[in-house]
């Protein structure tokens, strides 16, 4: 077995109607899917799917709390960038993390 690069990562968030805004709005993601499935593509062709808690949509049948992951990590190319960005929007970043509409918790790795 060979494997490959990384094809999509599922989360359940509280609200994903609220996360879409963020995602979109402030993260500058493409939104793909349905109307019930929010799909989003982040860069380097991997996938980010959202579910609503409770729900049996994404696979291993209904569940009643979020599992991991807990957050949603995402290189940048500088936090000061990021931290302007974030401000512009009306969030501010606690250290490295947002909490984002929805129940999301992004981290954003850099170099800086």
């Amino acid at each position: 077995m060979e494997l490959g690069v990384l094809d999509h990562v599922a989360i359940r968030v509280e609200d994903p109607k609220a996360l879409h805004g963020f995602l979109t709005d402030v993260l500058g993601l493409e939104r793909r899917g349905t109307d019930t499935r929010g799909l989003y593509a982040l860069p380097g062709g991997v996938t980010l799917a959202v579910f609503q808690v409770g729900t049996e949509e994404g696979g291993q049948g209904e569940r009643g709390v979020s599992r991991v992951p807990d957050h949603l990590a995402l290189r940048a190319s500088s936090l000061g960038a990021v931290r302007e960005r974030l401000t512009a929007h009306g969030y501010t970043l606690d250290g490295d993390m947002v909490m984002a509409p929805g129940g999301l918790c992004v981290q954003f790795v850099t170099r800086d």
